[in-house]
């Protein structure tokens, strides 16, 4: 007995504005969040709302040297999530940093980053030039063709593993030197 075949779903056609080669984001979403940036307020909310206080992070009269490897151990247990906002700070700090001295690192992202909205703006059906025509497929095979020896030769390998080791480096050490806080019921407690 043959069985029956689903139904298809369902599929919502993509709005587009009349004369729009490229689909817009629903009326009920913002323009904002099309453009991801509802990301960037999910992420402030969620880690940078437990910043500590500056004055707690640099606290030096708490800095001291572990005694031994299980007092790092419980140190770094007890600092990574109570500092989590302020190391998030301190590596994208060491990111902005790395980036913005790099000017052929930040000319290969620009590049990239702008090669890739002026292809988003080309419609469909490519644009003809003399007699040859480009469709976006053929222009981001040849973004691409040129962005990675941009990247090769800004050093981007090299910047990566900078950054990764300065902030393993920065937030390791802090939070291992970094001795626990009184928490619990005495914690306001002056003596």
């Amino acid at each position: 007995m043959p069985s029956k075949p689903y139904p298809p779903v369902p599929r919502n056609p993509p709005y587009s504005a009349p004369g729009a080669s490229f689909p817009l984001p629903p009326s009920d979403q913002s323009p904002f969040t099309a453009l991801g940036l509802g990301y960037i307020k999910k992420f402030r909310e969620e880690r940078l709302s437990s910043l500590r206080p500056f004055a707690e992070f640099f606290d030096t009269h708490r800095l001291s040297k572990p005694s031994s490897l299980g007092v790092a151990t419980s140190r770094l247990s007890y600092n990574l999530p109570r500092f989590q906002g302020n190391y998030m700070l301190v590596f994208l700090g060491i990111t902005a940093y790395s980036v913005l001295t790099n000017t052929m690192l930040m000319f290969s992202v620009g590049f990239t980053v702008g090669g890739q909205y002026l292809i988003s703006q080309v419609p469909p059906e490519g644009f003809v030039v003399g007699v040859s025509r480009y469709t976006p497929r053929q222009l981001q095979s040849g973004l691409v063709c040129v962005a990675i020896p941009l990247f090769f030769f800004s050093s981007t390998i090299g910047t990566i593993f900078y950054i990764i080791g300065a902030s393993a480096v920065s937030i390791l050490g802090h939070a291992a030197f970094m001795e626990e806080g009184m928490d619990g019921d005495f914690a306001d407690t002056v003596v």
